[in-house]
């Protein structure tokens, strides 16, 4: 399980574990939030393709789907 702060998710980068779009590697470029301040969207940038990608914030916990930092 991945732990992160909500407030650092900005610009953060980040490795999928399969391709996605023919890219491995992001960066967080926005997020959304909702009426309390809470993250629950996040959108994405492939750094090789620059193919824009949308997932909900959870799916960033899922350590067998992403890992924090490019590796």
């Amino acid at each position: 399980m991945n732990i992160f702060s909500e407030k650092h998710l900005h610009l953060s980068k980040w490795t999928a574990n399969t391709a996605v779009n023919d890219d491995t590697h992001f960066w967080i470029t926005y997020t959304f939030t909702d009426g309390h301040g809470h993250v629950t969207r996040v959108g994405m940038q492939g750094v090789n393709n620059r193919t824009p990608l949308e997932i909900n914030a959870d799916e960033l916990t899922d350590s067998g789907r992403w890992h924090m930092g490019w590796i």
